[in-house]
């Protein structure tokens, strides 16, 4: 599932096997964060709207200093230090959860955590770029490790809800202290993250570079117009994925769902994520980012909507697995797509505009879906995400132009009828 071009088989198999190492845990963190956090928020006494407030406020303090860290890991050409730094604040600060009481100590936690795990869930795509450069295999190379990371998600997530329901009567609630064993042994995986960081593979760059064409790309002078439309769906993608997301353990909850069987949806979503996530890289290669992009984009709206007439935790799990193709699209050819118009002296900064916008989303998407939900309810919150969401997709649609150098066009393929549909995907209408 790994590139095997000729640069990547240079670096020694320990750097390239520690950069796997670390994907799979920095995945797998969040099959204990996005489950477990609104839950423990909400037995820490917080209401829904403040649980949203916590991890906006939380996510957006740590965007101011995101872009620096970019850019500063451009400069310094170096990102094993700040790598290992990230792992250990964020480490440290969900530890820290066990013995935190109220809002502002949880803001000041997430802020802290979310800080870390931001950057470590971008550095990725930047280490990998670096090792095979730009063209037609960045997408079968980053996806070959980027799998690993949704295994480890799988693992974590799954082993994490079966430790909190063992310890749980028949009818007992979900409180702080079920929690607990959570928030003593999953931050101990940042901690293994720090160390496989000291060696992943981070060569300095040469001071003569050969640009590929993705890199003329990023310097024509229509590229950062692409790049911004690109952004903006993404946010509008992120914003209504991840704020409705923010609330599914919760509306699990609500359904009367056990830890392990709110872990078992969450892990079903990725089960499927793996799937697609082992062929869209090489897909991509051949066909071109924005076809699969486009697909993710048009289907999640879809996807919020069926959560609505859920009764009971099946429903949730089946339309859940829609996150294969959603986020086993997304999560890493958006990553391909940044990688492809980009070059060694800008790829840090790159993708860490990728990871702002989506900061940015996951920062204001809880707080709005908050509100809704307080004010309203779980569907109204639902439907409106759709409607987020489809937002996105039209701008992503009529606006953003493919990545790739030189795709396989399928647009004149199959029937006639399906013709217009599929020069969609290909390609923003002629007027753009």
């Amino acid at each position: 599932m790994i590139s095997d071009t000729s640069t990547h088989n240079q670096i020694p198999f320990l750097r390239r096997a520690a950069l796997l190492f670390c994907i799979f845990l920095i995945t797998a963190v969040f099959g204990i964060i996005q489950p477990f956090v609104p839950l423990y928020l909400e037995a820490s006494g917080l209401r829904r709207d403040q649980i949203g407030l916590v991890t906006g406020l939380g996510t957006g303090a740590a965007l101011l200093i995101q872009m620096l860290f970019g850019k500063l890991s451009d400069l310094l050409d170096a990102r094993r230090p700040f790598m290992c730094a990230a792992a250990i604040v964020s480490g440290f600060a969900y530890l820290s959860f066990r013995s935190a009481h109220g809002f502002w100590q949880f803001v000041v936690l997430v802020a802290a955590g979310m800080n870390g795990l931001l950057y470590l869930n971008a550095v990725g795509g930047v280490l990998i770029g670096k090792m095979v450069g730009t063209g037609s295999g960045g997408g079968r190379a980053y996806a070959g490790y980027r799998v690993w990371g949704s295994v480890g998600y799988i693992i974590v997530t799954l082993f994490s809800g079966w430790t909190v329901s063992r310890g749980m009567g028949p009818r007992a609630g979900i409180g702080r202290m079920e929690l607990y064993a959570v928030f003593t042994y999953g931050p101990m995986l940042f901690f293994l993250i720090a160390v496989g960081s000291l060696i992943v593979p981070d060569a300095k760059r040469k001071e003569k570079q050969h640009h590929s064409t993705s890199a003329g790309l990023a310097e024509h002078k229509s590229f950062p117009k692409n790049f911004t439309w690109f952004l903006f769906s993404y946010f509008l993608y992120m914003l209504a994925l991840y704020g409705a997301s923010s609330y599914l353990s919760l509306f699990l909850k609500s359904l009367h769902a056990r830890p392990l069987q709110i872990n078992a949806v969450f892990a079903a979503g990725v089960v499927c994520e793996v799937l697609v996530m082992t062929r869209v890289g090489l897909i991509t290669d051949i066909y071109g980012r924005r076809p699969a992009l486009a697909i993710a984009f048009l289907l999640m709206p879809i996807r919020l909507l069926l959560y609505i007439p859920a009764h009971g935790p099946a429903w949730v799990m089946m339309v859940q697995t829609l996150h294969g193709l959603n986020f086993g699209i997304m999560g890493a050819i958006a990553v391909v797509f940044v990688n492809d118009i980009s070059h060694d002296a800008n790829r840090g900064a790159a993708q860490a505009r990728l990871a702002a916008a989506g900061g940015l989303a996951t920062a204001l998407g809880p707080i709005l879906c908050g509100e809704i939900v307080h004010r309203l309810s779980m569907g109204a919150m639902f439907a409106a995400m759709s409607i987020v969401g489809s937002c996105g997709a039209v701008v992503f649609l009529t606006k953003v132009h493919d990545s790739h150098p030189a795709p396989d066009s399928f647009a004149h393929r199959g029937h006639k009828i399906f013709r217009p549909l599929l020069a969609l995907l290909v390609q923003p209408p002629s007027n753009n």
